[in-house]
């Protein structure tokens, strides 16, 4: 279509069409404006947020993550005790925690 026949569908000036174009390839397009062109043209604006990463992959870093940070917590009052423990030791408790997290509710991950 052309600015001009886009402009008459969504009942808008061609200027405005060309502006509506031009904030749209700068980023600065608002949703409103989208949904209002999309309307008149018998379209719809979907909105997404698309993972960069498998969401899976996230969800297991992150409760790895959250895992080492409690071991580590502990860990250290325990160091401090003069009741270090082994890596290996260390290790098997990420290991269980990492699982019961993820085996529980997710939301807990990002608390």
């Amino acid at each position: 279509m052309t600015t001009r026949q886009v402009a008459n569908t969504v009942g808008v000036t061609q200027a405005a069409v060309v502006d509506a174009e031009r904030n749209e390839a700068k980023g600065d397009i608002t949703l409103t404006t989208l949904q209002r062109y999309a309307a008149a043209l018998g379209c719809e604006v979907s909105y997404v947020l698309v993972p960069k990463r498998p969401l899976q992959q996230m969800v297991e870093e992150r409760a790895e993550q959250v895992a080492r940070e409690q071991v580590s917590r502990v860990r250290h009052s325990m160091a401090l005790e003069d009741q270090p423990t082994s890596k290996r030791h260390m290790e098997r408790e990420v290991a269980e925690i990492r699982k019961k997290l993820l085996e529980g509710k997710r939301s807990r991950l990002w608390r």
